[in-house]
C-alpha cells in the first residue's frame, strides 16, 4: 500500500516494518534504530497487536521484543532502585514512629 503526500509515492511505513522484522536479526544499525524507534514513538497500539498477531513473524517479534523493546534501560534501572529505597524507608519511618 502505498500513501500519496504532497505529490509522491512513499511505502506504507507499516509494510516497511513488517518487511524490516521479517529479516531480523539480520539488519543492520540503521535498521534496528529505525525499528526502536518505530515501537517506541510511531506505532500505535493496533499496529503493535497487528505485528504481533502474525505468524510469520512470531519469533523475530518476540525477539526483537525481548533483546530491545522489554528490557530496562540503565534510567529506568536507576529509578526503581530509587523508588525501592524511598518505598524501604517510608516503611522503616512509620514502623518506628508507630
Amino acid at each position: 500500500m502505498t500513501t500519496d503526500i504532497d505529490g509522491g509515492a512513499v511505502t506504507d511505513r507499516f509494510d516497511q516494518i513488517e518487511a524490516t522484522l521479517l529479516r531480523y536479526p539480520d539488519i543492520d544499525s540503521t535498521e534496528l534504530a529505525d525499528l526502536k524507534r518505530w515501537f517506541d514513538k510511531e506505532a500505535s497500539a493496533l499496529e503493535v497487536a497487528s505485528l504481533a498477531s502474525k505468524e510469520r513473524l512470531r519469533q523475530q517479534y518476540s525477539d526483537f521484543r525481548s533483546a530491545h523493546i522489554d528490557r530496562l534501560g540503565l534510567v529506568e534501572m536507576v529509578l526503581t532502585v530509587l523508588a525501592g529505597i524511598l518505598l524501604l524507608g517510608g516503611i522503616t519511618i512509620v514502623a518506628i514512629g508507630a
